[in-house]
């Protein structure tokens, strides 16, 4: 019987050699405000990135995701100093500047967190193909957000360069980008 985790990495591997990729690749923006109160315009984070969207109350998926793009950063060593990790909240009606800028600042220095407009957000998930959606769970108990758990990367021309589980590791995560940057290293 297959894992999840198999059945994970084949779907991925599927999607990406079945042709769809393309329809992900170019225009991978971001745009929003950042967690220090300064606005993100579709220029304004170049390079290669790593993209997590996901929200603060999240109660397990998001903290071990961010968690695993945490460790890889350390585990790249200078290599890290090339890409900007960042948090993209589901939930702009809960992740506030603020709240980010202390959520982003647990994990990683170097994360930015982004609080996008309801439009913005809907464009960037689009864009980057993220899936979301707000759960009622009961009276008097706080909503929950379903959404997409990849790590997402994109290289500096905004196009896609890696789909991964969240729960993949730090130290697999950082092998499975120095694989992206070698393949697309000039020789």
């Amino acid at each position: 019987m297959p894992t999840r985790r198999t059945f994970v990495a084949g779907l991925t591997a599927a999607v990406f050699s079945s042709g769809l990729g393309p329809a992900f690749a170019g225009g991978l923006t971001l745009t929003g405000t950042r967690h220090d109160g300064t606005r993100i315009e579709p220029e304004t984070i170049g390079g290669w990135r790593l993209v997590y969207f996901g929200y603060t109350f999240c109660p397990d998926v998001c903290p071990l995701g961010m968690q695993t793009i945490a460790e890889a950063m350390d585990a790249l060593g200078p290599l890290a100093q090339a890409i900007t990790p960042v948090f993209v909240t589901v939930d702009p009606a809960r992740d506030t500047p603020k709240v980010l800028a202390d959520y982003v600042a647990f994990f990683h220095p170097r994360f930015v967190g982004i609080t996008p407009s309801e439009d913005e957000l809907k464009a960037m998930t689009k864009a980057w193909r993220v899936k979301y959606a707000r759960v009622e769970v009961g009276e008097g108990r706080p909503y929950l957000m379903d959404h997409t758990a990849s790590i997402l990367m994109a290289d500096p021309a905004g196009e896609a360069a890696g789909r991964f589980p969240h729960d993949i590791g730090g130290a697999k995560l950082a092998d499975k980008i120095r694989s992206v940057f070698l393949a697309r290293s000039p020789s």
